[in-house]
């Protein structure tokens, strides 16, 4: 732990002063980032971590096409997992293989690459081999590697093993707080969806797809006797038949109010405003941007004991963040419910210490104290 980053540098036993040193530099960054802000729509993550960065950074959109690298001397990942999900072999393969020569360009200029694990592996596979063995070739190329929790950090390298001998860090998830902002002519309210005053809703947000988990939340509402509880789900689904099953089942059961489609960017704080609690019962996650959302709009989380939420829960506390042993059923359903009635966490967040460690700035400057690292260390 360097000053309130989690940093780890192999035979580096001066990272402190080099820390120092870096500060009072002002040779400008160049970094692509993939992406920079081509997501924004689906997730800001992106848009908000590069918008904070200090002056001497700039950062450019890197072509997932064409794949080149001209001036930069940071290529920053996010979602390589994206690259070995496709339908076509050929493909997978040209691109991963476009991919590395950019990288092999980088390096021999002395450039870094630095990967972002949002994800342990693509969630959906179709070429399973081919895409493990494509995988692990990338991360012998990745030079840093950033997490977001240490439990994503840890869950990484026991996958792994020889990577952990290279540079990486920690830093927290940045939150959404000054992103996402109510509109008060916004007509999303309880009353125009059907919901009753006095009723508790509980929102599942986010795309919605198998591992989110939506089966085992209808399964766990319609067995347990919560009468008084709604449950609303909204964001855009994944195609395929599970998932196309289960919303069917969700919109014929009247305690659900189902929004499948993609949340404008101007109506996603008013589903938050309605809301009592964000609920996700998740049966695979690494990282939940949709947790620190919720946090950052001053909304309770239900989660699964596993991944990043338990760094959530020991940094927000358990007034703002309940975990249940996965997978849901209707016992640990309602004792969620009633915690959710009985915390006492009912004030706002936006001044808390925890939700100040996450804010954008920070994690900016934290970011690129990592590159100016990466490149001081390998003697560029």
């Amino acid at each position: 732990m360097v000053g309130n980053l989690d940093l780890y540098f192999p035979e580096c036993n001066h990272i402190e002063n080099d820390l120092i040193e870096i500060n009072m530099i002002s040779a400008k960054l160049r970094v692509a980032a993939w992406p920079k802000e081509q997501n924004r729509t689906n997730n800001p993550y992106n848009y908000i971590l590069y918008k904070s960065m200090s002056a001497s950074t700039e950062v450019y959109e890197f072509d997932r096409r064409s794949m080149r690298i001209s001036n930069e001397n940071i290529l920053h990942v996010h979602w390589p997992d994206k690259l070995v999900g496709d339908r076509r072999r050929w493909r997978m393969i040209w691109r991963c293989w476009k991919l590395h020569r950019a990288i092999k360009k980088l390096h021999k200029k002395g450039g870094k690459v630095v990967w972002t694990v949002h994800n342990l592996k693509p969630h959906t596979l179709r070429h399973p081999e081919l895409a493990n063995k494509l995988f692990e070739k990338f991360i012998d190329l990745v030079d840093g590697f950033i997490f977001l929790s240490s439990e994503s950090r840890q869950l990484f390298f026991s996958a792994h093993r020889e990577a952990e001998k290279k540079p990486h860090a920690v830093t927290p998830h940045l939150h959404y707080a000054e992103y996402y902002r109510l509109r008060v002519d916004q007509n999303i309210s309880r009353n125009s969806i059907g919901i009753a005053e006095g009723q508790t809703v509980l929102l599942m947000f986010g795309k919605i797809s198998e591992h989110k988990g939506l089966r085992h939340l209808i399964d766990a509402k319609q067995r347990c006797k919560l009468d008084n509880v709604r449950i609303i789900v909204a964001g855009g689904a994944a195609s395929d038949s599970v998932t196309k099953a289960d919303l069917g089942d969700a919109r014929a059961d009247p305690s659900f109010v189902v929004r499948a489609s993609h949340v404008e960017t101007e109506q996603v704080a008013a589903y938050f405003e309605m809301t009592d609690g964000v609920i996700l019962p998740y049966t695979a996650i690494l990282n939940s941007g949709t947790a620190v959302l919720a946090l950052s709009l001053n909304r309770p989380v239900i989660a699964p004991d596993m991944g990043s939420f338990r760094s959530l829960s020991n940094e927000f506390g358990s007034d703002w963040v309940h975990l249940y042993a996965p997978p849901l059923d209707a016992e640990k359903l309602s004792a969620a419910c009633q915690w959710l009635q009985n915390r006492q966490g009912k004030g706002a967040l936006c001044q808390a210490e925890s939700l100040k460690s996450c804010d954008p700035a920070v994690v900016a400057k934290q970011t690129e104290d990592f590159y100016r690292l990466l490149l001081k260390n390998s003697g560029h």
